[in-house]
């Protein structure tokens, strides 16, 4: 500010002109803005994806005991060693893959992971192909280091209510942009719930090892996954020469999404350099959620598997209701705890989600968050009450019903 009070602005690095807020959060924010200007309105929140149950009580037991036993320190930038050591453990158990704890960098959440190999792998003006719908945070984060972004939207088949990755898309996009560096999947998806069979994962193996590219695998609902093709990581299939980064973390699983502590799994030479520059983002992950974390792989089974079967009877009670409602065209899941469902033809989703807000109060993810492929469809996060996600599917049905 000048010494006359007026402001002087100095313009903002060119890259941030390629950012859009994030439309979920915009409808987050009317939700909240309704919430309060009609205090007696019933509203029923399914838009953001995190399960609606708090930490379980070992886990938060294990982070208290943490804090009073001293986990208050720094600790190395690829993470505490004996966290990485359980991770040793976890991946030989359950996915049947030897990793050593120099491929294993803990991270501030998954997101910061996601940034890392972004910033890391990708120079400005590289290209990354991203399998969308998808989460948009990986397009922002691509976008925020000057990489450019290319969508992929997956096929649709209606008849067997799944999604399917065209691969002769794939190699037309390769061949039309020279500039790719790096593909992107998640799989199991959000928003989508699809997830690749194991002939597909192989495939995009293969074809990621044949172009040279980076293979980024987002496997965070990989233990909330109804197909033991949604068990299998990309990890296990792959070669000891493949460019493959493997994202996880405990915010899904562990219901911890607060506590902030992801990771990611890469050859050495790459785990290396994405904990030097971690020193120079956080410095590390929070280290009484690195104590915590520890429990929660070693105990955590239980958990797991009731979890697995409460998603389970909400997956099953969700598609039963949506299949009902006439109009609408539903993707069935495979794995996460989410449904995709297509809207009446021509119908915008950000405009469907905001009147559905302003007149039943229920909140619903606009599928054109997703990207490609994402336009007039909306997502539900059905990790959350029986009564309550068929009480706002009611409300949809009847708001849609209402439209047609």
């Amino acid at each position: 500010m000048s010494l006359t009070g007026e402001k002087t602005v100095l313009p903002l690095a060119d890259r941030l002109a390629e950012i859009a807020p994030s439309q979920i959060r915009e409808l987050h924010n009317l939700y909240m803005a309704l919430k309060s200007e009609r205090p007696d309105m019933s509203f029923v929140a399914l838009h953001f994806g995190e399960p609606n149950l708090g930490t379980p009580p070992f886990v938060v037991d294990a982070g208290v005991k943490a804090l009073q036993g001293g986990a208050v320190f720094y600790e190395p930038n690829a993470g505490r060693l004996d966290l990485r050591d359980e991770l040793i453990r976890f991946y030989a158990e359950f996915h049947a893959h030897p990793i050593t704890r120099d491929h294993v960098v803990l991270s501030c959440g998954t997101m910061q992971a996601i940034f890392l190999c972004m910033a890391g792998l990708l120079n400005p003006g590289d290209g990354m192909i991203n399998i969308t719908p998808a989460w948009p945070n990986f397009t922002g984060a691509a976008k925020l280091v000057g990489a450019d972004v290319h969508e992929l939207a997956l096929s649709f088949d209606a008849e067997a209510q799944r999604f399917w990755l065209d691969f002769d898309k794939l190699q037309e996009a390769v061949r039309k942009y020279p500039n790719i560096r790096m593909v992107n999947a998640n799989s199991p998806s959000n928003p989508t719930g699809w997830v690749m069979t194991v002939d597909e994962k192989n495939h995009l193996l293969e074809f990621c090892r044949r172009h040279k590219l980076f293979l980024l695998a987002d496997e965070i609902y990989d233990r909330i996954t109804y197909t033991e093709a949604g068990r299998t990581s990309f990890l296990k299939l792959s070669e000891p020469d493949d460019h493959l980064i493997i994202l996880n973390g405990f915010s899904k699983t562990y219901c911890m999404t607060g506590w902030r502590l992801g990771y990611l799994i890469a050859a050495p030479e790459v785990a290396l350099k994405m904990a030097q520059m971690q020193e120079f983002v956080t410095s590390h992950a929070p280290s009484m959620a690195q104590v915590a974390a520890i429990t929660a792989l070693r105990d955590g089974e239980p958990f797991i598997a009731e979890s697995l079967g409460r998603y389970t009877r909400l997956r099953d009670l969700a598609m039963e209701k949506l299949n009902a409602i006439g109009g609408l065209t539903v993707a069935r899941p495979d794995g996460a705890f989410y449904i995709f469902f297509k809207l009446p033809e021509g119908t915008a989703s950000v405009s469907f989600c905001e009147e559905l807000l302003r007149e039943t109060g229920v909140v619903v993810a606009p599928g054109a968050a997703f990207g490609a492929g994402g336009e007039g469809w909306a997502r539900i996060c059905y990790a959350t009450e029986d009564a309550l996600l068929a009480d706002a599917i009611e409300r949809l049905g009847a708001f849609v019903q209402a439209r047609l």
